[in-house]
């Protein structure tokens, strides 16, 4: 039981990082430097190791604790959907974002905004796992269930 809350603390952590990674990029692409755009490889790549780097350790975070949650869990013989799901959304949200990464080394304006999309569908569906499979939220569904059968 402690091992499976330590999990899921790091889990969260690791969103709480990707989070930031997230408003970091919004906030220096759409306050501090909107519609600027590094035009050669070597500024893009100073660009993704400055800007975006907070978002893709975030992401690498993520893909690390969902994986070795769900090591954990199948070494138990005990693999739960959520964390399933969970550990798919962090491929995702990482695949995206390495593809992102490529598309800007690439100097693609077009395919990056596409995973870019991908990358927070992919966080998003860690977020709602997560969030699906602790305790407490299971325990407000089958108080409500429990009161709905009551009546």
């Amino acid at each position: 039981m402690m091992e499976d809350r330590s999990a899921r603390t790091w889990i969260w952590a690791s969103l709480i990082l990707q989070f930031f990674g997230y408003v970091f990029d919004a906030v220096w692409h759409g306050l501090l430097s909107p519609g600027v755009e590094p035009t050669t490889v070597g500024e893009m790549v100073r660009h993704l190791g400055t800007v975006h780097l907070p978002l893709y350790i975030g992401a690498a975070s993520v893909l690390v604790s969902t994986s070795r949650a769900l090591l954990r869990q199948a070494r138990r013989s005990a693999i739960g959907i959520a964390m399933t799901v969970a550990f798919a959304g962090a491929v995702l949200s990482a695949a995206a974002e390495a593809w992102h990464a490529y598309s800007h080394l690439r100097l693609d304006t077009h395919s990056a905004p596409i995973a870019g999309a991908l990358s927070v569908i992919g966080f998003f569906v860690v977020v709602i796992a997560m969030a699906v499979s602790s305790g407490r939220w299971r325990r407000r569904t089958v108080d409500a269930t429990n009161e709905r059968h009551a009546a």
